[in-house]
This record gives structure tokens, C-alpha cells and sequence, in this order.
């Protein structure tokens, strides 16, 4: 097996799998790092805040993006100004202000927010091969580990893992698109 024709083949079917979901009109995932508390100016003290880096389309296990690079998705929330009366938990209020710092992060309102993704090796192959995330690099091809815990066994092929996801993703792109009345 020649694993850089291998690796560009994955790269190539990563890159048409976020083009059918662009050209359906999906909504992507804004991709965000975080930026650490810190004093600007030596001085000027300034709390966690978050940097956009991209966009991207969250397929199970997989982060993609249409340039065909991969991620292992990190923390997904949404950036909203939900206001809920009365009590609320501990964890309530930390969401709620997470929500709140995506939009002062200039985020637009309502969107997906996918915090502190891993970008996969895609360009490597032994760093590939020796990858123990949702894509690995086998002995069979590129495979996806579906579940965090799923063991080698249980890995499936990116193209039928993307054929599986692309046709989820698909329905509830088209699903939403006739609940809102448009064509």
C-alpha cells in the first residue's frame, strides 16, 4: 500500500464529502481556538476569549473541512443569548456564559461553535499510522474510529463511514429545508 496516494485519496474524499454538504446547503460549524486569559500590554488584564480559525462540517467522529483537512472535534456549543428565568444549576451558568463569550467573540448568533478541535496528521503517513484518534492509518487504508472506546476490530473504512454520514447529513439538510417552506 502506498500510503501517500492513500492519505491524498482520504483527503480528496474528506474535501467532496464537506462539497456535497456546501453545495446542499448546509450550514458548516464555525471552528474556534481558545485564547488564554492574559494582560495585554503587560497590563491590561484580559479574560478567555476565542479566536475563529475556520469552518468546517462535524460528520460523527470527524470535523472536515472543504479544503478536505480533518479534525477530531473538541467541545460543540452554540453562540446564543438564551435567557432562562429563575434558578439555575452551576453548570447552567457556565453554558450560558460560554454562549454569551462566542458572541463577544464576534460569532454569529445561533451558530454551531466547535472549540479546540485536533487536526489530524492527514500529510503524514507514520504519523498517521501511529494515530490512535477517530481516523488512523491501516494496514487496509484510511479507517474511522467511530467511538472514542471502539477497539481496532471495530474500525470501518472512511469511504463507507463518509457514505453513512454524507447520506444523515443530507436527509436533515433536506428535512429542514421543507420544514421551513423553501424549495
Amino acid at each position: 500500500m502506498d500510503a501517500d496516494r492513500t492519505l491524498a485519496e482520504a483527503r480528496a474524499a474528506l474535501a467532496a464529502a464537506a462539497g456535497r454538504l456546501v453545495a446542499a446547503g448546509a450550514a458548516p460549524e464555525q471552528l474556534v481556538v481558545t485564547v488564554p486569559a492574559h494582560r495585554a500590554l503587560g497590563v491590561i488584564p484580559r479574560r478567555e476569549s476565542f479566536r475563529r480559525t475556520g469552518e468546517g462540517f462535524v460528520l460523527g467522529a470527524l470535523l472536515v473541512t472543504a479544503a478536505g483537512d480533518v479534525f477530531a472535534p473538541g467541545r460543540i456549543a452554540r453562540a446564543s443569548r438564551q435567557v432562562l428565568p429563575g434558578h439555575q444549576s452551576e453548570s447552567a451558568r457556565a453554558r450560558r456564559e460560554l454562549r454569551q463569550r462566542l458572541l463577544d467573540a464576534r460569532l454569529p448568533e445561533g451558530s454551531t461553535v466547535v472549540i479546540d478541535s485536533r487536526p489530524l496528521p492527514l500529510d503524514d503517513p507514520a504519523a498517521m499510522a501511529a494515530e490512535r484518534g477517530p481516523l488512523v492509518l491501516g494496514a487496509d487504508g484510511v479507517l474511522v474510529r467511530w467511538m472514542p472506546s471502539a477497539p481496532d476490530a471495530a474500525l470501518r473504512p472512511l469511504a463507507a463511514y463518509l457514505a453513512e454520514r454524507l447520506d444523515l447529513a443530507l436527509g436533515a439538510v433536506t428535512a429542514a429545508r421543507a420544514e421551513s417552506g423553501h424549495p
